[in-house]
This record gives structure tokens, sequence and C-alpha cells, in this order.
């Protein structure tokens, strides 16, 4: 990304809020008080809006469309501050800006959401209402609730084009949806078939292998034992043998014979069809052909060899359920076996499971292990951890499924994705991702685009009917977006929400209609997103893009990291460590919310975040506003404070500022063109408030009572002014109320469209800002002594200053601006040059080749002071001594937790550098 330095005439509009008049601010800073007001300003007057203008250079950025369901999150909070920040830039150097606002229509959580009132309100289920009322009442929840999230991005400041926003179900969005699943099924990559599926059987639907979590839960390995056909086994046999060891296949006499087999799903059981054992373990081999009887049911079930057997996990023998595990359903393609579905959508055991037909899937398997177990076949059970399948969508335990659904072939797709992040035409911020990407798309499997839902875009299949106007799957199907034949019913489930969101970046702008607006505004610039949504979303619209336009559908990929909480914990309800943004906004101002986030947004790094850190916002808020009335007070109303002097004739101070403002701005562009913004605001931030605020304004200041001169007012507001726009992006709200305090403006000339600041080699001296830098380490090493001494920083002091030999250009200097020493140090009496020899009983510190001294002698209680540095070097040596006791003890290194031993050596780390700085004080005065 480049940030080019050209600006485009835009018209401005008619009228402008009444700005408050220049001269002075309140002390504390409002944002309630003006947040609303400027925002209203800019989407009444057009700012946000975009329109196709060859004369300008487009500049594209889809929001990541939230869910319609969905309330403002610490995570929108902070891709949108990022976001608009790169807009805002754009806008101001004159880039024709789309930032395209949306939301996604989000098929499950958004039926679960209608459904759950629906029972809470009414009492009913979707059934109960059948599916086209039950469909208009998630329109009517849409329409009343669904625009919250939006309304609320509003607050935070987002300057999307509002007028454009779009809804992957309104009409267009839901045309371009259709087409691109019948031109899929055209080109041979959508295919329909009873396969194995992730079933949600809380939602009562499939779902693609990203809406799956495996977490780690514990559990239990159970050894069960299968006996063998024809072991002639009784009753008694069985109880006799039931404690005893496993001997499959031992010819002795005695016990009958079993296969023992350990799983971890008990009820799965039910739909065994084969025993599998790997064709080199010598301890199964002879039985490979051999029959086992399926306990409690005695259904017969084949033993067969498969090299993907595992001998050392369990028994080595696995029990194959193809209906209910993938590896299963792999094992049974291959070797023929019968498909026997014992769950019902539902998750509860369908007639398949004999005795155990409606119960729930994991009240069977307690039932199942308890009649196992006085069977006589249930071994010994383990305590077990292993991952288990959980739906993102609604936390429960999903279950493999043989299910018929609709597929998209993905590797077609993916191979030009592949090739485009690889050649470069799409780079990854930071560079790591694009590995996890390739890792994804070079083993990608098809994608289950099917979902058992009403809400959502329904698949434009027709089938045929009989007469009683039920489907006959006799004579196929017709893949068409309009019915082709009276009487055809169309496929009653919808796509999943993905198929519809991998094609934002194009059919929000007209696709598959040739529009102006797609072909200025696509390919877009830049997407920003969280890599939670790197497979879910990401990925499917580069793939989406190359199908659909045979172009990328974006340059580069900001992926930044997610918010997690103090302690490094996801956020969630359940934990309680939320962050509302709205609450820190209504605590601490929309400005100081995005100044934090983008702060904090290191790339490449998760932030762990507290509401106590957006305080460090506020506080540079205020700063921010409170600097003004430095010179503020002293400008007149409706006056333009133009600067009149060259750069050569502006003393050394103002030319020190101007040589840190152009090298920020410099140095920001590398910055902003590499996607860090946090850099980039972070050099903003010391550039104004450590330099313009601490450093500038305080020797601007004329002495109390005094008038502060025109032309010093002029370079003030003149830096000042440049300040503010480079801040805008990241604090629009302050920014733009300052703005029109600094000088009279014509109506509409706001600061959201002003022009960016560029870097000037003119107002640069590198010289005179080293000497000013010399100077400042000078100044601020008094302030320190005095500091470390206890004298209070306004007392008059003598200070000397040994310079090195061939240094008369810095001596000049020091002896032309000893206002700054006094001014800032409070030095009266100051001596400079090569000869000067160190005064008695003073304290130094040593800048470049230059030693600067300050007696102390009559500032201070020699002996008093010597007196207190001993006491405290003592107690300072004491603590040091307990931090290096606890450090030494190698129970407590070894087993405390790392954290904890950090924080002790960093305690050690302080205070020796604590005792260093004290004994050569102590030194000082000797």
């Amino acid at each position: 990304m480049t940030f080019p330095d050209s600006n485009a005439e835009r018209p401005m509009p008619e009228s402008a809020p009444t700005p408050t008049s220049q001269s002075t601010t309140a002390t504390a800073y409002e944002p309630s008080a003006i947040e609303d007001k400027w925002y209203a300003y800019w989407e009444d007057q057009g700012f946000f809006r975009a329109e196709v203008n060859p004369e300008a250079t487009p500049h594209t950025i889809m929001m990541p469309p939230p869910n319609v369901t969905g309330e403002l999150h610490i995570g929108h909070a902070l891709q949108d501050t990022i976001q608009d920040a790169i807009t805002r830039i754009r806008r101001m150097q004159g880039d024709e800006v789309l930032w395209m606002p949306g939301l996604d229509h989000a098929g499950i959580a958004t039926q679960n959401v209608v459904e759950r009132k629906l029972r809470d309100a009414e009492g009913k289920t979707r059934h109960d209402l059948g599916r086209e009322p039950f469909v208009e009442r998630v329109w009517d929840w849409k329409e009343e609730y669904g625009g919250i999230i939006l309304e609320q991005k509003r607050k935070l400041g987002d300057s999307c084009d509002w007028s454009r926003q779009r809804f992957t179900m309104d009409e267009g969005f839901t045309r371009a949806v259709q087409e691109v699943f019948v031109q899929l099924y055209e080109d041979g990559l959508i295919y329909r078939g009873n396969y194995l599926v992730n079933w949600d059987p809380e939602n009562r639907t499939a779902l693609s292998d990203e809406e799956v979590d495996n977490v780690e839960r514990k559990g239990h390995l159970w050894y069960i034992r299968y006996p063998l056909k024809d072991s002639a086994a009784t009753e008694d046999d069985v109880r006799a043998y039931r404690d005893t060891p496993q001997r499959a296949g031992d010819d002795s006499a005695g016990p009958p014979q079993y296969v023992t087999i350990a799983t971890t799903r008990p009820e799965t059981m039910l739909g065994d069809t084969a025993i599998a054992v790997n064709p080199d373990d010598a301890r199964y081999q002879h039985l490979v052909g051999e029959t086992a009887v399926l306990p409690l049911l005695g259904r017969e079930i084949p033993i067969i060899a498969d090299d993907y057997i595992e001998s050392a996990f369990g028994t080595g023998a696995l029990k194959v359920t193809p209906a209910h595990d993938e590896n299963d359903f792999q094992i049974g393609k291959k070797h023929d076996l019968e498909t026997v579905n014992i769950m019902n959508p539902d998750g509860t055991i369908n007639e398949n499971g004999g005795p155990y037909e409606g119960l729930d899937r994991f009240a069977a398997r307690e039932q199942i292990v308890e009649d196992l177990e006085a069977e006589g076949l249930l071994e010994k059970v383990e305590d077990y951890e292993n991952k288990v399948p959980i739906s993102s969508r609604s936390g429960a335990v999903i279950e493999p499924l043989i299910s018929r659904q609709w597929f998209v072939k993905m590797e077609p797709l993916a191979e030009p994705a592949i090739e485009a992040v690889r050649e470069g035409d799409i780079q990854f911020y930071p560079e790591r991702w694009a590995n996890e990407y390739f890792r994804w798309m070079e083993n990608i499997r098809d994608w289950c685009i099917s979902r058992q839902l009403w809400w959502g875009h329904r698949i434009p299949v027709w089938y045929y009917t009989d007469e009683n106007g039920d489907i006959d799957e006799s004579k196929g199907y017709v893949v068409s977006i309009d019915q082709p034949e009276d009487g055809m019913v169309q496929e009653t489930d919808v796509l999943d929400t993905w198929f519809s969101s991998w094609l934002w970046p194009f059919a929000t702008l007209g696709w598959p209609e040739e529009t102006e607006e797609l072909d200025y505004f696509y390919p877009t610039n830049v997407l920003v997103s969280g890599y939670d949504i790197l497979f879910f979303w990401i990925a499917r619209m580069i793939m989406a893009g190359y199908y659909c336009m045979d172009e990328k559908p974006y340059e580069d990929i900001f992926i930044t990291g997610m918010v997690k909480d103090e302690q490094g914990r996801w956020m969630s309800k359940s934990l309680g460590n939320g962050i509302d943004p709205l609450e820190m906004v209504d605590q601490y101002g929309a400005d100081a919310t995005r100044f934090t986030l983008t702060l904090l947004c290191a790339q490449g790094q998760d932030i762990k975040l507290a509401p106590s850190k957006f305080e460090m916002g506020r506080n540079f808020a205020n700063k921010i506003w409170n600097a003004f009335n430095v010179f503020g007070q002293f400008m007149e109303p409706g006056k333009n404070y133009q600067r009149q002097r060259s750069f050569d004739e502006l003393e050394l101070v103002e030319q020190w500022m101007l040589h840190r403002l152009n090298a920020t701005i410099e140095a920001i562009e590398d910055d902003l063109s590499r996607y860090r913004l946090n850099e980039a605001i972070n050099k903003i931030y010391d550039v104004f408030w450590k330099d313009y605020c601490d450093w500038y304004l305080e020797l601007i200041k004329p002495p109390y009572g005094e008038a502060m001169e025109d032309e010093t007012i002029a370079l003030a507001v003149e830096i000042y002014e440049t300040l503010v726009q480079l801040l805008h992006p990241f604090m629009p709200f302050i920014t733009e109320e300052l703005w029109w305090k600094l000088r009279p403006r014509e109506e509409g000339a706001a600061c959201i469209v002003s022009d960016w600041p560029t870097a000037s080699t003119d107002a640069m001296d590198p010289t005179a800002a080293d000497t000013f830098d010399t100077i400042q380490e000078m100044i601020a090493g008094i302030r320190s002594i005095k500091s470390d001494y206890g004298v209070a920083l306004n007392k008059e002091i003598d200070a000397t200053i040994r310079l090195p030999r061939a240094a008369d250009g810095l001596r000049d200097a020091i002896d032309a601006h000893r206002r700054y020493f006094e001014q800032l140090a409070g030095v009266t009496g100051l001596t400079a040059g090569p000869d000067q020899a160190k005064p008695k009983a003073s304290a130094s510190v040593v800048v470049g080749r230059s030693e600067v001294h300050v007696p102390l002698e009559g500032m201070i209680d020699l002996d008093q002071e010597r007196q207190r540095l001993r006491k405290e070097i003592e107690q300072k040596e004491d603590f040091l001594q307990g931090v290096e006791r606890k450090l030494q003890n190698k129970q407590f290194v070894e087993k405390a937790p790392d954290e904890v031993v950090e924080r002790e050596r960093q305690k050690k780390r302080d205070a020796t550098a604590e005792l260093e700085r004290l004994r050569a004080n102590l030194d000082d005065l000797s």
C-alpha cells in the first residue's frame, strides 16, 4: 500500500455547524459535547459518499459484514478503527474512497434467536408456524433489530458510505448467490451425495469443517469384548471370564474367545459393521476373514485387515462404524461394508439401535456401558483425554452422520487462489499468515454448502413431483434460479451463510451485472480482518474472486490480532470478561477508544486489554485539547495567523520543531505502507506530546502577563494544524472540533477533507535539530539531577558544562539560548566551555562528549543528603539480598510459575540499577 500525495478537488457542502470560535477551550475535554454534532455534519454533507470518478484514484475497503444478530464488540471496534483510519487517510489524500458497509444474514445464529424468542413469548416452534410464516417473522425481527450494530458503528466514528449499505439477503445479492450456484453446477463443481458430514443435533443441520472446534475434554476409554462367532460360550462362561485378560486366538482349552476393542464412544457400537486389524499384526492375523458377534445386538460382523489401523493404539483392533466416523466411512467404502445409521437428526437413537431406540445418544451410552458390564463384556475403563468436535454455532457435540448434502469441489477453485498469494499478487500483513493460508488451501476438502434451515438462501434446485405432490426422485432434479415447470418444488435446504459472503467484494458492487461501480471499485485495495475467519471467509473470497471475476478480490490482507482480556484469555459471556466498546466510548470518548485500540494493535500480536488502558487515550485527548490554550489564549477571534518568517529566520527551537514534524511525516509514510498503524500513531503521539507540548510550547510561552507575538502564534498554529491533520484519521472528533478553532475557514473546509500532510525538506535542518537535541539532553539531565536530590524544578541554580574542544558551534548555541536552560531547568548561572572544571560536591551527567555539572552545595544539606543516601542504599541492599536468596532457591525457580519467577528477576534488575544510581549520587557528594 502506498499513499500518494495527490489530492483531488472535492466540492464542499453548503453549510457547516457553527464552529466553536477561536480563543481558549474549556479546560476539560468533553467528548459527548462534540461527537454527535460532527458525525451528523460529516454524514449530512456527504463526505462519506463515494462516486465513480475517473479523475480520482479509487480506494475500496469492504467491511466484513457483521451478523444481523450482532452487537458491537471490542473486536469489531478494533477492526473498524483500523479500517476507518485507512479510509480517512486515503480520503484526505484525494482518493475516491469507498468503505462498503453491510450485514450478514447469519443463517443459524439468526434462526436460533428468532426461534428462542418464539418459544419464550408464545410457546411455539417454527414448525407450529410453518416455513413461510416463520421466515416472515425473521424478516420482521431483522427490520426491527438487525441494524443495531450499524448504528453502534456510527458512535465509533465509522465513515463508511451508508448510502450503499448491503445485506446478504437483499434482492440483488440473492440473485448473485443463485447465479454462482448455477454457474458452479454447470461447470461440474457442485454435486449432491450421501456423505458423512458434521451434524449439529442442536440445530439439526450439517456444518462445514471450519464451523467445528476440536476441544480437549476429559473422557474415558471403554474396552469392550466382541465374542467370536461359534465360540461355545454359555452365560456362566461369560461371567467367569469377565475379569480375565484378553486372549484373542488362544487355542488352549478354556474360556470362550473374544476380540477386545477400545472406544471413546460406546453408543456407536450399535452401528458397527466390521472389526478391522492391521494386516501385519501377528496377534490377529489368524482372525482375518472370521466373524465376530456385535455385543448386545447379536449382529454378525466380519473381521477385516486394513493398514490404516494402528497396532499400538488401544488393543490394536478397531470397531468400524461407517455411518458415524470419518475414517471408518473411508474404510467402509474401501471394503464395501454395510452402512448402518443409528442416529436421528436430534441426536436420539433410531430404530437401528434396537432396545436403545428413543434414548438420547449420551443416555444410550450410559445404558450400553451398564448392560455390557452386566453381561461380562466390559473388560475395563480408563480415563482418557481426547479432542471432542464441538459446534461453534450451538456448542453441541458434533455427531458424524451420513446425510444427503450439496458440496462444492474446492481443489479447482483453490489452485488460482494459491498461485495469487505465492506470486505476490495478494500479500498478507504480517507475512506469516500466508503459511497458514497455504497449509489449509493445499489440503483443502470439498465444502458442504447445504444447511437444514429455513432462514437463508434456498438452494436453486427443483424436483419433479408425483400425482400426490411428493418428490419423485426417479425423475431427478433441475438446477435453475426460476421454477422450470409448474408443479416442481424447490429444495428445502438453504446455503451455508459463507456461500453468500464469499461473493461480498463484487456482489456488493452489482455482480453479475456489469456495473460502473464494479468496473471502478473492483478489485478492492485491502481487507482488514481477524485470523479467526481466515478459512471461513478470507480464503473463500479469493477463490470466488478468481472464479467469478477472473481477478483477485483485494491486493492486501491485513490480519489483526485478537482482543483478549488482561490475562490473555478469550473474552466470553461465561467468563464475564468482555469489554463493551460502547461503554468505553461513553466513559472515555470515541477518540480515546480508537487511539488506545490502534496503539495496542501491534502487527501479528493479540491484544491483552483491560478497561483501564483506555485512560491513556483519554489523557492524550485532554493533552491535545489543552495544548491549544497555550497559544489560543492570545489569538484574536476571526484573525487568520499566517507565518511570514522563512525557515532560516526562525529561532532554534522552532527550526527543531519543524524538523521533527517533517521527519515524523516521512517516517509514518513508511509505517502506513506496511499497515503498521500502531507505529504510526505512536510516532504522532511522541511528536505531539514530547516534542510539541513538553518542549516547543514550553519554550515559546511568553513571561507571565505578557502577550505572545503574532509570528510566534502563526507558527504554533501552523504546526498544531498539521498535527491535527495527522491525528484526524485516528481521533476524528476532537481534531475536527479543534480544526475550526485554528483559523477562519470557508464553509465545508472540514478537516476530514483537508489535504493529508506531506513532508517538506525545505523545513528540515539536521544540524540545527542535532544542536537542539544536545541542548535538550543537557536540560533533561539537569532536571533529572534536581529530581534525584529533591530540589524544586523552579529553584534557581548554577550549572557548568565542560564541552569538547572544537565545539565552538555548540558553545555559541548554548550562549545564544541560555534562556532555554533558565526557562526549563531554572539555571540562572550557566558556564560553558572546554576548560571548565567540575565544581566541588556536584552532581553530573554525560551528554555525548560533554559533561554537565550541577553544584549541590547551598542547594541541599550535604550531610543530611549523604546520610539519607547511605540509609537508602542499605535498605536497597537488604531488599536485593532477599530477592537473590529467593532466586537461589532451586525449588522456587523450578516450581513457581514462570511469570512469578520472571517478576523476581525483574525486581533484581531494577534494584541493581537503582543501587548503582544511589551509589553514584553518594560519590558525587564525597
